[in-house]
């Protein structure tokens, strides 16, 4: 079987999903999607066809005339199992009724008192990176394309919103009927979904914010810039292509920052600091319109040319809209998240430091990590670098058109470089980037004003000066993160003190400042803010916090048991992607 893709059964040599056309029911007594799933694929169909699938309940299968297929079930692993559906020789489509499992990892179902409201329950997917055959059988890899159509039904008051434009809701009976359309061809990792008591502001030409009710308005100030972003974006990287681009704030146990749904990016509710701080993760999100959503990586062992691109792209931006000095600041916090990994990983030595991984027999979950994210970056600049901005801004539009709507693997963005930018590969040493381990020795460095004063206070701090606040007080918050985060973890109980007071832990509601504080309160054994992290903990769920903070209560001897305790109190309410990360970390010795 010729298999580009270890996470997937899908043949290369077989025909691939073309189009799906959904019609589901949204019920959230059962806790599942139940209903249809009707597919349309490239080319006719061979003797059987074999479709990625996991805790599925499939009650038939049928061809489009309505003649009953058979079909099996594999032996289940980490992967799922396989769906192979057989007499399908010469067939162009087929339809599956089935329904998903209330445990599906792709599925989070809220009760209400885990929402803002607390009076409607909430239902919302994440299909990152092979989760997606949870939510329907597919060909679960970034190399297959496909467009969709989608009818979800929802109990009547509530609201479903899809990554695909909208095309209007009616009322059947006792409940509401949402239609959906992608127009353009999506990896199955893209799509996403989610249904409660959501409504919307409208804050640009082509955006709007979607959140439940109670946090809509804040939603709407704290993202008033994005049409600035979208139209810095596109003086970058050309045309928006994707009709509009709109903004889904998540209930707090939504995994991640953001997820970079084509036309409705899912961002975390952490992100609302009530200071337009944190913005730069939609950045980040809408970069991905072009590095990522129109040309994506063809396996997770590729991750790089998705997430390393992406950091490029939305520094970019930020240097756009903000300046360099900024930019600069927020790829030196980069780096800090670079060597950590490293670390996480047992040193820069581990075969995941690579940009190209061989994943085969492993979750890309399990070893998820910034280092696609901050090494691939690191990479691209060093490419800028070498053949200059203005070239490499030509070589950047070139590849995006090259590319758009593909799915391509290390390889093939190493041969178009080659081709277009010859002169890169005699002052950058690919090999030793993209399939060795580490960081090399030449990788790009980065100054900056705003850098410079973190590190004139780092060494006050390391000479025992702590009346820091005049210096502090004028800082941005990116500054106040880089400092915490360099911190050694384990702290006096008077210097921790001294933190709490310099950087106003009590009344903040940045969560990037509270993670690092966090982190040197645990590695310190610093009880006094033991009810804020038991607090901070019970209701977030992203895994870039999530992961460090349980890390360092982990590692500390005095609170390794207390971080088992409150796992076992809340990972109910972390999404499936989160509370397995954390779950990895407390089985470590």
């Amino acid at each position: 079987m010729a298999q580009r893709d270890p996470h997937s059964c899908w043949d290369t040599n077989n025909a691939k999903i073309k189009h799906i056309d959904f019609d589901l029911q949204v019920d959230f007594q059962q806790k599942a999607l139940k209903g249809t799933a009707e597919y349309k694929f490239d080319r006719p169909l061979d003797a059987t066809v074999s479709l990625d699938s996991r805790d599925l309940q499939i009650e038939r299968i049928r061809a489009l005339d309505g003649r009953e297929l058979k079909w099996s079930l594999g032996e289940s692993n980490f992967l799922g199992q396989v769906l192979t559906i057989h007499d399908t020789r010469g067939l162009n489509g087929l339809r599956i009724h089935y329904a998903t499992s209330p445990q599906a990892s792709a599925l989070q179902w809220l009760d209400p008192q885990q929402t803002a409201g607390k009076a409607h329950p909430y239902v919302f997917s994440q299909c990152q990176a092979i989760l997606a055959r949870s939510v329907f059988a597919c060909q679960d890899s970034p190399g297959v394309r496909f467009t969709f159509g989608a009818k979800l039904r929802v109990p009547r008051g509530l609201t479903v919103v899809m990554a695909a434009l909208g095309h209007g809701s009616k009322v059947e009976s006792n409940e509401t009927v949402f239609e959906f359309s992608m127009p353009h061809p999506i990896p199955s990792y893209l799509f996403a979904l989610a249904a409660g008591n959501i409504t919307a502001e409208v804050i640009g030409p082509r955006s709007r914010v979607f959140a439940e009710p109670e946090t809509v308005k804040a939603c709407a100030w704290e993202f008033a810039d994005v049409n600035r972003m979208i139209e810095g974006a596109e003086g970058l990287f050309g045309n928006y292509i994707w009709d509009e681009y709109n903004l889904l704030v998540m209930p707090p146990s939504f995994p991640y920052g953001g997820m970079e749904n084509p036309t409705l990016t899912f961002l975390t509710p952490t992100l609302i600091a009530g200071d337009r701080s944190l913005v730069s993760v939609v950045a980040h999100e809408l970069a991905h319109s072009w590095t990522g959503n129109l040309v994506t990586n063809a396996t997770w062992e590729d991750f790089w040319l998705n997430e390393g691109w992406t950091v490029y792209a939305e520094r970019r931006i930020v240097e756009r809209l903000y300046g360099t000095e900024l930019a600069n600041l927020q790829a030196a916090s980069g780096r800090t998240e670079l060597m950590k990994a490293f670390n996480d990983f047992g040193g820069a030595d581990s075969p995941y430091t690579k940009l190209k991984t061989d994943q085969k027999g492993v979750d890309p979950d399990d070893v998820f990590s910034s280092v696609p994210y901050e090494k691939g970056f690191l990479f691209l600049v060093a490419i800028e670098h070498a053949v200059g901005r203005d070239a490499f801004d030509q070589f950047i539009q070139s590849y995006i058109h090259e590319f758009a709507f593909k799915s391509i693997v290390t390889e093939e963005f190493v041969q178009y470089l080659d081709a277009k930018l010859p002169q890169a590969r005699t002052k950058v040493n690919f090999d030793e980037w993209i399939h060795q381990t580490g960081l090399p020795s030449t990788a790009p460095l980065f100054t900056s004003r705003l850098i410079d004063q973190v590190r004139d206070a780092q060494k006050r701090w390391t000479a025992g000066e702590r009346d820091l606040q005049p210096t502090m007080s004028k800082w941005l918050v990116d500054q106040k993160v880089l400092f915490l985060e360099e911190l050694p973890l384990q702290q006096t109980p008077a210097d921790c003190a001294v933190l709490e007071r310099l950087f106003d832990v009590a009344r903040t509601h940045n969560s990037e400042i509270l993670l690092p504080w966090f982190c040197i309160a645990a590695g310190s054994t610093y009880r006094q803010t033991f009810p804020a992290i038991h607090e901070f903990l019970g209701v977030v769920g992203r895994g870039k916090y999530l992961r460090p903070l349980y890390r360092a209560l982990h590692q500390n001897p005095e609170t390794r048991s207390w971080a088992k305790e409150l796992f076992n109190e809340f990972k109910d309410r972390y999404h499936s992607v989160g509370r397995n990360a954390v779950a990895r970390i407390l089985e470590k010795d």
